[in-house]
């Protein structure tokens, strides 16, 4: 059972919208929180620096488009709250969900990291998503109803994967007027809820529902994508979906389609391919007052992913010690070039960014700055304008810094993002599939060093001899 939640962020209080991101995003990585770090995934950003890069693309946006907004209507981020009903599943299958939830719902258009929450009963990821695009142009669209359709999308892929979702939540609480109203017998909505209710049974398509509707005297109208019916003797159409999730359109349709066949329609599970989990230790977890049921579990769970460890090295082809050892290290070096690599690509974007931001401020505040040299009344003037001289005498300072190299153009500067940002991009797959590779050989090498019985000086001797 998987529920989801969807919250706007702004920058809290008096801090800065940079603090409130560091903030947020230390307090989903902390290590008693995550494995010491081991269940935290991103997509196009690092998790240690997310803050500084979803900053950098706000400055980005609003130098290029000149909008803003005010603090205490500046969304900086989104927060996604996915929990999983207690022991039905494991947190790295938590974290692949979270990771797969977060794409899904952003169409991979927002860079965003997942934190997976092992530290309660249940286990849950917080996903925080940046506002801004990764072209730094454009916002997220928080559409009236879009924490409904997060749910629907939810709900969709933990069926995917064989897990459990809640079939029938709870209906949003109707307002006491309404109540009363009910009770009474003079509730234009509860009598909509009971005429629909008995028109769709042997319906055969959603034509003949509404057809069945006039007939009980409904006048029907759409207003956009909005279904509305009103009653005799009513003044304003009711909006289908102000019933409840069981009456919107897309709802009608389906109980039609389930009164017709007189089965629900079973969704597939694809079952997900799942990779090499560390094995348990056992004597430890004992020794931390784990009881005899968990020692039951954790052999099962053991010999589970031996076996699992075992088809991994055939299916990869690993017949001895040695060429394990060869092949983790090799991952791992792998993926720390490539984690450089998009580090250095960062590092050049926000400089770019930067010399951009000073190229247009100096521009708007070229003839603040030329009324501020010819006044004869400096310190008022600077009390009126320190912003902008502010922006100005700092632009010069990253002028002065280029040590008499042409200024580019703000054109050319847009053009070199664009490619590192290409880049980066097509490096961040590279990265992507080469962690995952270095997870896989690493934990695959820690469960054979269990498995043999080899304390880390054990393992070193032995990859040397087999060398």
């Amino acid at each position: 059972m998987a529920i989801s939640d969807l919250l706007p962020r702004k920058a809290m209080g008096s801090k800065t919208r940079g603090q409130t991101l560091h903030d947020r995003l230390d307090y989903d990585q902390k290590k008693e929180k995550t494995e010491d770090g081991e269940l935290v995934s991103s997509y196009m950003c690092c998790p240690e620096t997310a803050a500084e890069e979803f900053e950098m693309s706000k400055l980005i946006y609003e130098t290029s488009t000149g909008r803003s907004q005010p603090k205490d209507r500046d969304i900086i981020a989104y927060r996604i709250i996915q929990s999983f009903k207690p022991g039905e599943i494991t947190p790295e299958e938590a974290n692949k969900l979270g990771y797969e939830l977060a794409m899904k719902f952003t169409k991979g258009k927002h860079q965003f990291v997942v934190s997976t929450h092992v530290d309660k009963a249940h286990i849950h990821n917080h996903v925080e998503f940046n506002s801004t695009n990764l072209e730094c142009d454009g916002k997220f669209n928080n559409y009236k109803n879009s924490a409904f359709a997060l749910r629907r999308l939810n709900d969709q892929v933990c069926r995917e994967h064989g897990y459990s979702v809640i079939e029938n939540p709870k209906a949003k609480g109707q307002r006491y007027q309404e109540k009363a109203a009910a009770k009474r017998g003079r509730s234009f909505k509860e009598r909509l809820r009971q005429t629909i209710d008995g028109a769709l049974p042997g319906c055969r398509d959603f034509e003949e529902f509404l057809s069945r509707m006039r007939a009980e005297g409904y006048e029907i109208k759409r207003r956009g994508k909005s279904l509305e019916f009103r009653a005799p003797g009513q003044e304003n159409f009711t909006r289908s979906f102000r019933l409840g999730e069981d009456y919107t359109e897309a709802a009608l349709k389906e109980r039609i389609g389930k009164a017709r066949t007189g089965t629900e329609t079973k969704s597939k599970r694809q079952t997900a391919a799942r990779n090499v989990n560390l094995l348990v230790d056992i004597q430890a977890k004992m020794q931390a007052g784990k009881g005899k049921g968990y020692e039951r579990w954790a052999k099962v769970f053991n010999l589970k992913e031996a076996a699992k460890t075992l088809n991994f090295l055939v299916e990869n082809g690993v017949a001895d010690y040695g060429e394990l050892a060869a092949r983790a290290d090799a991952a791992g070096e792998k993926f720390d070039a490539l984690s450089v690599r998009i580090r250095q690509l960062e590092g050049r974007m926000a400089e770019n960014a930067q010399l951009k931001t000073h190229i247009i401020n100096y521009s708007k505040t070229r003839e603040v700055y030329k009324e501020y040299k010819k006044s004869r009344h400096k310190k008022e003037y600077l009390a009126g304008h320190a912003e902008e001289i502010k922006k100005h005498e700092a632009a010069k300072a990253a002028f002065d810094a280029l040590n008499g190299k042409p200024i580019p153009k703000v054109a050319q500067l847009s053009q070199e993002y664009a490619a590192l940002l290409a880049e980066k991009k097509e490096c961040y797959e590279e990265y992507k599939a080469a962690r995952k590779e270095m997870v896989d050989y690493q934990t695959a090498k820690h469960n054979v060093d269990i498995i043999l019985g080899l304390e880390p000086q054990e393992a070193e001797k032995k990859k040397e001899t087999e060398r």
